[in-house]
């Protein structure tokens, strides 16, 4: 029972000690970001790089498009070759056959 006791008291102790220097380092913390956030020199780094990115993003979705594109034709390729090699059926166009 002194075992249990002792435990207990050593829990809330633990729990009493860490939670103040626990919020006290998360005040600190919390305070240096904001101190940091509201530095006019990373304020006007931070809109630099804002206005960057709106400048270059229509040039990287366009080229993001173009890549998706191209690779959609050629999954759609190589599925079509897969298909006609376990089918057994040619990767031509079943209509030229017949003129022939």
């Amino acid at each position: 029972m002194k075992g249990r006791l002792l435990l207990a008291i050593g829990i809330g102790v633990g729990y009493v000690l860490g939670s103040r220097a626990g919020r006290q380092s998360y005040e600190s913390l919390t305070r240096c970001v904001q101190d940091l956030w509201g530095d006019p020199r990373v304020r006007a780094r931070v809109s630099k790089v804002e206005d960057s990115v709106k400048e270059k993003a229509p040039a990287a979705q366009d080229k993001a498009e173009q890549v998706l594109k191209a690779v959609g034709e050629k999954s759609k390729k190589v599925g079509d070759e897969a298909k006609a090699k376990i089918t057994g059926d040619s990767a031509e166009d079943p209509m030229e056959d017949s003129h022939g």
